[in-house]
């Protein structure tokens, strides 16, 4: 070591403490061991970028680089590499060391050399802490490695050096850290080591020596023996010498490294800036030794000074103690970490100890903690520490002690006086806060090294914080320059130390949101970024201002004199083309204001940063950016400076708009009192300051987190500042958009027409009729948190209509109606209990427990979550792995997981650690199962001995029978349990609170009963976390979680294909291709398949899914947690850390969709529950490659940048990835289809198809392919080719129509190449078609017989018309399929399949009881009725004919009371659906004759059958609830046919003509069948789900809601056979009532939306289809009446014969006459005239109303009646439009598509029959 470092070329360069570390580690070492962790990550990142571009290390090669699967794995493969004689090292921090320990103990105790390098952090406990404290590497103090901290970024760099050097020396491992965040992610300008300053350094003969003790068959030799007790200890102990020696080692290798590079460093060090002699030394190490160091500088204290640990181990007591001076008599060591329960921290006791060894005595020793968490440590908390020690009396000393916090509970903490400025005034100071995402921060490293670079002398500095709230949560930049001082300021700038402060989000200033200005000093220089500058005049602009800015932020300006500039940057990026990015901007305001750089020297280095960093996106786009930037530069009027006005310094702290805007959310106390102590401080960036008793106020001890408190937040998270609108008249209330929504920020809710008017902004409060029968009077509204919406455009792209029902709009169009609008509609009833929730539209009607998480723009995680909550949320425990999900998840104290309003449920959540998530989530499981096992049976011992003693209490009565109910369903995966329990509880509390009375036993075990409550429902438990988690790091606990069938968990896995909460870094789950961290030069290696790893295991659940299959998505979900045993779902996730271009995720949902749709994803469900029933358990979902994967890869900056680097790798990378993609799909398809005998799928001989929305075209075509044994399996359209699977083939195909006559989404694709097709179809094309709709729409079965049409013009052949499966028959779509399917089989030449449809029995046991109470039956009954269907019991005022009683025809118009009812809530066009009842009498007759063991008084005990959950009888069951008299269906015959006892009975069953025969013969009900083949028998739960239930049957009101009744006009249908005429049930039941009867009814949404009084109405019916004309009418006259303005009517109305079937034929006449001027009535009579029929459609086309109020204005049609109606009547439309040029083709072709758009634009609304 002869030569000077002055010899040595350096160089310096502003880099962080992570990369200068990696920049050493890299250069000595062979091989690197890494594994994610933060904030360690980004040295490992370092090594493998540098390895990828093939950097050559000291020894002439690349540095090995090797990412495993978690830290244990990274430890144990750096002991291998050291055994192995490799210069071997690695990088963690927090748990992530912990796991190494083990290890560590076997590297320590083989004296193996090396360097671990650690950032230093705090370590979970009562929370997660991502930030820095000494927490990790105290606790490895004693696994035997010499322990160097560093104070610097320069430090880091050095020390990394000196380690290595000294490991080699000594052969002791080294662990040498850095403060995590404060020093791993501080930029500082450093002086690097060179190369040949390192070869002159490292002992090459230490190496060669390391490399001879390798592990190796030329030299053989055995490690890792296991030793007894006589050898053990003398072997632990041999190694002493070498311990002893390490510190002189470590002083010597100081020492050398001075001489090469001239810094100079020592084990210990002391630092004292008096002139005397000090009395108190403050001890601590890490970067806090710089600002103690800074602060008794700046204080020239007398008394204090310092010693600085840099060696921790080994502890060279001797050396450290004679750095003391004698004078000193008290001391304070500064401990960064926390030890419960121990004496001291560790520093804290090797300080003590040493004072003792060293004899020292008459010291007095105070322990002090201070930045646990990063807890920022400043020069004013040195000064209290110094005061503390100071104090007269030592027994006045606080010890031990806190600084930094306010502890008024135990009282540890030091008071702190006013900041101390120890920065010097030639340096300036900048603080910039941003927005997540908005490239503040990386514009300001950007920055930092433009400056620190520019000249030699420049020193800088920077620092930033973030908010946990990933891309939209706050930044805040701390930036120091100095023209030549170092800059040795490890803390955050200081009140009041700003010279420059920026403000680049306009809603922070809001409302006093943070204290922006408090760091700004006296004639700083503040700018805004704010859309006020765009108000031209000046004096608005102020004014503009005044109204942003709180008033508080705005006197403090004034007061200080500051310069205040503002521009709005996001208008001039916009008006660049790039919308949100204005980090460009922002750098030239600084640049231009802080004069930090000469501005043609800064303009010019920004220019080639934008070349250097936006060339890779194009010319485009790079020379935007460089004239955006000269805008900024050039133009005066972009940056305007304000001249702040006197009045400023004397404004209050007005309360502005929005200030309260959370608060006044809060209708909760416990909340209320949280976010004013807690969160709301926290969100003001003022958590410094909460005391300690606040958090144990609030209930938080433990890290306990209260519920819901995210929604209070209301953050405004969006850089785009556009919202979706909602445009009604384009929606069909699919829900779609809600699904997809990442932050629950758009919802729908069922509303009442009074709750609508009473909105704070009802003409902005948009509704819809809602539809479906279970919201009956209802309406629909969908509306936006405008404060929570991040603007990301999901919902858009996810609305299925076209035109859509959803597009962006500016945010300040709906700040304020928007806002109001919101809160009111969440304090509206909960009413999601109303729709089901096993369908998307239903699922998404239900409250989220999951919202306004702090997830990034558009994140592809959270919706999956958010559905998890919505379908189970109220019974649901997470076991939540350490990742993504937790961070925007459990963030404190933001808490996005809520409970439901109305019962204080829900998601139960935790997180453990990283590895552990799948025991931690089993821990759960096993411990729900073994306490609830207890309980059952406690709840078992109560039931029975009150069965032995029945109670005399009626309550008790009541309890019990609760607890009885309960044993019987406790294991039913529902909400069944915990609803009981909601009717149990207050029962409990009676009973409880009653006197124990005399058995004290049973009110014990009621007691113990109760303190189990938790376990009533029956819960859902999920285990949920990232890629990194599950195919990585928790991968063998996954594993064994899901190898037992026992243990009932459902796994969710949201796979973004990297570890996305550290930064990015290659997973098990990356493909290959993927330029990523840790595998920058290409992952080589394809993608683990974990679901099919699991399904091999053939008991677990197994789905891959995709966001925009959300009918695929909820079909997993609900599998998943149904079936009896774990299951695993992987969900793909679009990530902001995958690079999706152009627009981010903002194409979330067509990334997934192009993810699925290229074969990247597939999709797919394996459920062994389909192997029980003798299917196939592999269900593929998607089956074409309908676009090819590399187009999906150019989507995405992983794959593109690695294209860029390295272009020949790249390709070969791609190829692989297609070829991988293409095999996976083969070999999925086999899965999906070989299990029939094929050699190949394709060999099958017809091609089942489908195109569906909602799943049931799906379901059905499934089926029928099962049956079907000529067919493999159903495929989605747009998963199949047309030539390959469609020409020369025999196809069966099922399609549904979805929206205005739309294709479904999966079908889509394959009609449009349909469409494109011009070559014809080979002549052997055959297809059968069967559509599905609902025929009250324009558009049924629109999409099918597109398809149909468009495959004959090609030249296909139909064996057979279209098949039609209508929702709106009497028997729903099921009786049109069995109908198709009778003709299907012959036309295809195929066997009808012998195998009969499960019977779904019924869960029904006969009672012991003998008789039941009519009042019992109807307890049962009304539990049926009302609670099963909604429905009410209303009573029959009349029922009157209207028609002569001898007349063929038999019109009634009946009334039904409605008050004090639901059916008060109807609306116009709504209709009732009354649910008929079979005649008693025939009932008891069929009971009597068709069993021994029947009759009316049996009482049998249904177990949630029909949903009765109790007791009733046959008579009532039958009479009531099965339709025993109704036709029976082919199914029915089948069924029974396998009770049958002779095969002559089976054979007349399975007869396809008998059922023919029989309905034309004698009109045969189910009751007949049963009676004829009475030897069958069906045991009695078969019977029951043999027999269909009863349906209810519509029917149009004809009354107004303001009507006092509900009138129906309804038509007594008839049917003929061969024994005579018959009455449907319905229509029997209804002639024979009579005034003061009553009948179930319920409402039922009609498909017509009313029109307003205003609207131009033209409404056409026949027969009984007047009834809604006569309500619309009913309705307008009532509005003439009352004085309103009303448009013009126009009825058409057709019957059979005047004279007889006039119906309100006075009433209409008088209408005519009084309200000729807007009423027109036109009636038509067919028979009347026997020359001539005339039809309401020759009416309408033969008159100018339809033309004048439907086409020339913007009026409505309305049409009712049978289902031959509606096309006539369009093309009667069409005839009245060309009125009065009706032979104009041209004029033709407008009125075609002016009645289409009626139609499709809602206009034009029927109901058919």
């Amino acid at each position: 070591m002869t030569e000077g470092f002055s010899n040595y070329k350096t160089e310096t360069k502003c880099v962080d403490g992570n990369w200068a570390v990696a920049h050493v580690a890299y250069r000595t070492n062979d091989c690197a061991y890494i594994f994610p962790i933060t904030p360690s990550s980004p040295m490992g990142e370092e090594v493998d970028a540098w390895a990828a571009e093939h950097k050559k290390n000291l020894f002439g090669q690349e540095l090995k680089v090797v990412e495993l699967q978690s830290e244990a794995g990274a430890a144990g493969a750096l002991h291998g590499a050291l055994v192995l004689g490799a210069l071997a090292t690695t990088f963690t921090a927090s748990q992530g060391l912990l796991l190494y320990i083990p290890n560590l103990y076997k590297i320590a105790g083989e004296l193996l050399p090396t360097v671990i390098h650690v950032a230093s952090r705090a370590l979970a406990g009562e929370a997660l802490s991502i930030y820095g404290d000494h927490s990790d590497t105290m606790l490895v103090r004693g696994c035997g490695l010499a322990m160097l901290s560093s104070f610097s970024v320069q430090e880091a760099h050095d020390m990394a050096a000196i380690a290595q050097v000294a490991t080699l020396q000594s052969r002791v491992p080294f662990l040498h850290f850095m403060d995590g965040f404060r020093t791993s992610h501080e930029v500082n300008k450093i002086t690097l080591i060179s190369d040949e300053q390192l070869k002159v350094l490292l002992p090459y003969d230490k190496i060669e020596e390391h490399r001879r003790r390798s592990l190796s068959p030329m030299h053989p030799t055995q490690r890792g023996t296991a030793q007894g007790p006589d050898v053990f200890m003398q072997l632990v102990e041999s190694s002493n010498t070498y311990y002893q020696a390490v510190d002189g080692i470590i002083e010597k290798a100081m020492a050398d490294f001075a001489a090469v590079t001239g810094r100079t460093y020592h084990p210990y060090e002391y630092a004292y800036y008096g002139t005397t002699q000090p009395t108190v030394a403050i001890i601590t190490m890490g970067s806090s030794v710089r600002v103690v160091d800074r602060a008794l500088h700046y204080l020239k204290s007398e008394q204090a000074c310092m010693i600085a640990i840099r060696m921790f181990r080994p502890w060279a007591a001797k050396k450290f103690v004679a750095l003391i001076p004698p004078s000193v008599q008290r001391i304070a060591v500064l401990d960064r970490t926390r030890e419960g329960g121990s004496q001291g921290e560790p520093l804290y006791l090797d300080v003590c100890t040493s004072l003792q060894t060293q004899n020292r005595h008459g010291i007095f020793v105070a322990g002090g903690r201070y930045g646990l968490g990063s807890k920022d440590f400043t020069p004013r908390m040195v000064h209290s520490v110094i005061q503390n020690m100071l104090r007269k009396d030592v027994h006045d000393i606080q010890h031990p002690f806190t600084v930094g916090i306010t502890d008024d509970v135990t009282h540890l903490s030091l008071p702190l006086g006013r900041p101390l400025s120890t920065i010097g005034d030639e340096a300036t100071q900048c603080v910039f806060y941003g927005f997540g995402s908005d490239g503040t921060v990386g514009a300001n490293k950007e920055a930092i090294k433009m400056i620190g670079n520019y000249q030699e002398q420049t020193k800088v500095q920077a620092y930033f914080e973030y908010d946990a709230k990933k891309s939209s949560g706050w930044t805040v930049s701390h930036m120091r320059f100095s023209p030549g001082t170092e800059i040795d300021a490890p803390f955050r700038i200081e009140e009041g130390q700003g010279d420059y402060v920026a403000c680049h989000n306009e809603s922070y200033v809001q409302a006093n949101k943070f204290d922006i200005v408090k760091f700004l000093k006296r004639r700083g220089t503040f700018f805004l970024n704010t859309t006020c500058a765009s108000v031209a005049d000046p004096k608005e602009r102020l004014e503009a201002l005044e109204a942003l800015v709180c008033h508080k932020t705005l006197r403090k300006l004034a007061l200080k004199n500051a310069k205040f500039y503002i521009m709005d940057a996001g208008r001039l990026a916009s008006k660049y083309g790039l919308p949100g990015r204005i980090n460009v901007i922002c750098m030239c305001v600084f640049f231009r204001l802080s004069s930090v750089l000469p501005l043609e020297d800064a303009i010019a280095l920004l220019k080639s940063s934008i070349r250097k960093t936006y060339s890779y996106k194009g010319e485009d786009i790079m020379q935007k950016n460089i004239d955006l930037l000269d805008t900024v530069v050039n133009d005066p009027e972009s940056l305007l400076l304000v001249d702040i006005p006197k009045r400023w310094r004397a404004f209050e702290d007005a309360e502005q708009a929005f200030s309260k805007r959370h608060v006044a959310l809060i209708d909760d106390e416990k909340a209320r009192q949280f976010m004013q102590d807690i969160g709301d401080p926290v969100a003001r960036l003022q958590g410094d300051a909460i005391p300690i008793s606040k958090f144990l106020q609030n209930n938080l001890l433990g890290g306990v987190m209260i519920p819901g408190t995210s929604k209070y937040e209301k953050r405004n998270p969006n850089p785009s500042k556009k919202v979706p609108v909602w445009e009604p008249n384009n929606c069909t209330q699919c829900n779609q958009c809600v699904f997809i929504c990442p932050h629950a920020a758009i919802r729908p809710f069922i509303v009442t027409r009074d709750e609508v008017t009473k909105a704070p902004h009802p003409e902005t409060f948009q509704t819809l009729k809602a539809t479906g029968v279970e919201l009956q009077g209802k309406r629909y509204a969908l509306q936006v948190s405008v404060l929570d919406c991040t603007g990301c455009n999901a919902c858009v792209e996810a609305c299925p209509e076209a035109p859509k029902a959803l597009k962006m709009g500016p945010i300040e169009d709906l700040l304020t109606t928007g806002v109001e609008n919101w809160d009111f509609a969440m304090k509206l009833p909960e009413r999601g209990h109303l729709v089901e929730k096993s369908s998307v539209r239903g699922s998404q009607f239900q409250t989220p427990l999951m919202e306004f998480s702090g997830a990034c723009s558009g994140c592809g995680e959270t919706p999956y979550f958010k559905l998890l909550t919505q379908l189970f949320g109220q019974r649901m425990l997470v076991a939540n792995a350490t990742g993504c999900s937790t961070i925007w998840g459990g963030s404190f104290p933001s808490n996005p997981y809520t409970v439901n309003k109305e019962t204080g449920r829900g998601p139960a959540w935790a997180n453990s650690l990283f590895e552990d998530n799948a025991e931690f989530g089993l821990g759960m499981f096993s411990a729900t199962q073994h306490r609830r096992a207890r309980l059952v049976g406690y709840v078992q011992d109560f039931v029975h001995q009150m069965e032995i003693s029945p109670p005399q209490n009626d309550l008790l009565s009541q309890l019990v029978a609760l607890l009885h109910e309960w044993l019987e369903i406790r294991d039913e995966k529902s909400d069944r349990c915990t609803l009981l329990f909601d009717h149990m509880a207050p029962l409990f509390k009676s009973v409880l609170s009653q006197s124990p009375g005399a058995d004290s036993k049973l009110s014990d075990l009621l007691q113990k009963i109760w303190s189990e409550r938790d376990m009533f429902p029956k819960l859902s438990q999920w285990i949920c976390g990232g890629d990194g988690w599950a195919y990585d790091i928790g991968f063998g606990g996954l594993d064994h979680v899901e190898a037992f069938e026992a243990n009932d968990v459902n796994v969710l896995v949201v796979d973004t294909e990297m570890y996305s909460n550290t930064g990015g870094q290659q997973s098990k789950a990356t493909p290959a291709g993927a330029a990523v961290k840790f595998a920058m030069g290409g992952k080589q290696q394809k993608k683990k398949s974990l679901g099919e790893m699991f399904m091999t295991y053939e008991h677990v659940y197994v789905a891959s899914v995709a966001l925009h299959n959300s009918a695929q998505v909820l079909q997993a979900f609900w599998e998943a947690d149904q079936h009896q045993g774990p299951s695993i779902i992987i969900a793909y996730a679009p990530c902001i850390q995958q690079g999706v271009r152009p627009a981010g995720l903002n194409d979330m949902y067509d990334e997934s969709k192009f993810a699925v749709e290229s074969g990247y994803w597939p999709l797919y469900r394996f459920n062994p529950e389909l192997t029980k029933q003798g299917q196939n358990p592999f269900v593929l979902d998607s089956k074409k490659l309908r676009k090819d994967v590399t187009a999906f890869l150019q989507r995405e900056s992983r794959f593109i940048n690695l294209r860029k680097r390295d272009p020949k790798v790249a390709d070969a990378l791609w190829e692989q990835v297609t070829a991988d993609v293409n095999h996976r799909m083969d070999h999925l398809q086999q899965l999906a289809e070989g299990y029939k005998n094929f050699s190949h799928p394709s060999d099958a001989k017809i091609k089942v198809l489908f195109a569906s929305e909602t799943g049931t075209a799906a379901r059905v075509a499934r089926d029928f392919a099962n049956a079907c044994p000529d067919s493999a399996t159903a495929s989605a359209l747009d998963d199949i080719d047309i030539d390959d699977d469609i020409n020369g083939k025999v196809v069966v195909l099922f399609v549904s129509t979805c929206g205005q006559g739309a294709m479904p989404r999966n079908g889509r694709n394959f009609y449009h190449e349909l469409c494109r097709r011009t070559e014809p179809l080979q002549a052997e094309t055959k297809f059968l078609i069967f559509g599905l709709g609902d025929s009250s729409y324009y558009f049924y079965l629109k999409a099918a017989r597109d398809i149909q049409d468009r495959l004959r013009a090609l030249g296909a052949t139909q064996l057979l018309d279209m098949g039609e499966g209508d929702d709106a028959a009497e028997d729903g779509m099921e009786a049109g399929l069995h109908d198709w399917l009778e003709l299907v089989w012959p036309k295809l030449e195929i066997p009808p399949p012998s195998e009969v449809p499960h019977i779904q029995a019924v869960n029904a046991t006969f009672s012991n009881r003998a008789i039941l109470r009519p009042e019992e039956d109807w307890h049962v009954l009304e539990q049926y009725y009302h609670g099963v269907h909604h429905a009410v019991n209303a009573t029959i005022i009349s029922n009157d004919l209207m028609c002569r009683p001898d007349y063929n025809r038999d019109f009634r118009r009946l009334r039904l009371a409605k008050a004090n009812t639901e059916l008060e809530n109807f609306q116009l066009g709504d209709a009732l659906e009354i649910f008929p009842q079979n005649d008693p009498t025939l009932v008891s007759q069929f009971l009597h004759d068709y069993s021994p063991d029947f009759g009316e008084n049996t009482v049998v005990q249904l177990h949630q059958a029909f949903g009765i959950h109790g007791e009733i009888s046959l008579a009532a069951l039958f009479t009531s609830i099965l339709d025993l008299f109704g036709k029976p269906t082919k199914h029915f015959l089948q069924e029974l046919a396998t009770f049958a006892k002779t095969e002559q009975d089976k054979a007349i069953l399975l007869d396809p003509m008998y059922l023919k025969k029989a309905a034309k013969q004698t009109g045969m009900t189910v009751a007949d069948v049963l009676m004829q083949f009475q030897t069958a028998n069906p045991a009695l739960p078969a019977l029951l789900g043999m027999i269909p239930p009863i349906k209810p049957r519509a029917y149009s009101i004809a009354s107004t809601p303001h009507a006092s009744h509900i009138e129906l006009l309804v038509l007594i249908d008839t049917w003929w056979c061969e024994a005579g005429m018959k009455y449907g049930l319905t229509c029997n039941m209804l002639r024979k009532l009579h005034p003061s009867n009553t009948v179930w009814c319920r409402i039922h949404p009609g498909s017509m939306e009313p029109p307003s009084p205003q609207d131009p109405v033209v409404c056409a019916g026949i027969g009984s289809g007047l009834a809604p004309h006569m309500a619309f009418l009913r309705d307008r006259v009532r509005a003439a009446e009352a004085g309103e303005q009303v448009g013009p009517f126009s009825l058409y109305f057709g019957n059979r014969y005047r004279s007889d079937e006039y119906l309100y034929e006075s009433e209409l006449a008088e209408y005519a006459r009084k309200h000729s001027e807007w009423f027109h009535l036109h009636v038509a009579f067919s028979r009347d005239d026997p020359h001539k029929k005339v039809y309401v459609q020759n009416l309408v086309g033969d008159t100018d109303d339809a033309r004048l109020y439907l086409r020339d204005q913007p009026g409505l049609l309305y049409v009712c009646g049978n289902r031959q109606l509606p096309k006539p009547l369009q093309q009667a439309l069409v005839k009245s439009f060309c009125r009065p040029n009706p032979e104009d083709e041209s004029e033709v072709s407008k009125a075609i598509k002016a009645v289409k758009d009626l139609y499709l634009h809602g206009k034009a609304q029927q109901e058919v029959w």
